[in-house]
């Protein structure tokens, strides 16, 4: 019977195999890329999942954001473009794409995404537990 009840045990409290695969995307030649966009992808308001796609212009100008909120120079878009790569991630065309560009024919880094909404969410939760 304890043998059982450990089986059981076993069974309910392992996750399934779709949960166990690992998607996170691991970033390559850390050493030879610039700093900036080092801070960029490892930042909290991007995500690395090989499952993602994220359109080339947003990422950009989420980078040159970054940039001007902490005063360093950013690079312009073709440097972005070749440290990207350097650092692993694929620069494709893509059509259908999702999000805004759905009908359009739209280039796209494969393997990162941008977290949207961090501020709402957290406002929305804020307000909800002083209430």
């Amino acid at each position: 019977m304890d043998a059982q009840q450990r089986l059981l045990a076993k069974f309910f409290t392992q996750t399934p195999a779709y949960e166990r695969k690992d998607y996170y995307f691991r970033v390559r030649n850390k050493a030879k890329a610039n700093q900036s966009v080092l801070a960029l992808v490892y930042s909290p308001m991007v995500r690395k999942d090989r499952r993602l796609y994220t359109s080339c212009k947003e990422l950009y100008g989420l980078y040159c954001k970054t940039c001007h909120e902490k005063d360093v120079l950013p690079l312009s878009s073709w440097q972005f473009k070749k440290q990207m790569q350097l650092l692993g991630f694929v620069y494709q065309r893509c059509h259908r794409f999702y999000g805004r560009h759905k009908s359009k024919v739209t280039t796209a880094y494969k393997n990162i995404g941008i977290i949207r909404h961090q501020s709402r969410c957290y406002e929305k939760k804020h307000s909800l537990a002083t209430s």
